[in-house]
């Protein structure tokens, strides 16, 4: 059945396989260039910058949850960001993202989190369904934004 953990040393292969796997289901994988030292570096560097969760059926992997840490200046307070939720395609429909969220939402209220914010493909049908059931709030109208590569350097010029 479902096991969920802290990501340890050693998940940053783990991490790799699930992000790669998402950047591949949402036609991102030209964009994808992480590795798994990448991840062990920003999980279990003395000044983390992200958390992770790893989620196992019957032993193997099935998923992750990855967040990074961020603050509300509205609430003058440290809230965490989703940054990816990925379940593997043979796992899906088995509730393990729904387990990996209810794991997030144990972390951050164990933190004094007051928040859990991430972003969701407008496409996406099957997963707002899910982020609809468990309560979360779909704000219409907000768009993500985005500076990288030239653009950014041509703005810090």
């Amino acid at each position: 059945m479902i096991a969920i953990r802290l990501a340890r040393p050693g998940d940053g292969q783990a991490l790799w396989q699930t992000t790669r796997a998402l950047a591949e289901s949402h036609d991102h994988l030209d964009a994808f260039v992480a590795t798994p030292v990448d991840f062990e570096q920003a999980l279990f560097s003395p000044s983390p910058l992200i958390g992770a969760l790893v989620a196992t059926w019957n032993g193997e992997l099935a998923g992750t949850a990855i967040w990074q840490r961020s603050f509300s200046s509205f609430r003058g307070k440290e809230t965490m960001y989703l940054e990816d939720l990925s379940v593997l395609p043979p796992f899906r429909k088995r509730g393990i993202g729904r387990a990996l969220l209810r794991e997030v939402a144990k972390v951050a209220v164990s933190r004094n989190i007051p928040g859990v914010a991430w972003l969701v493909m407008d496409w996406n049908d099957k997963a707002r369904g899910l982020y609809e059931k468990i309560g979360a709030e779909i704000e219409p109208g907000h768009c993500f934004c985005r500076l990288h590569g030239d653009a950014l350097k041509a703005l810090a010029a």
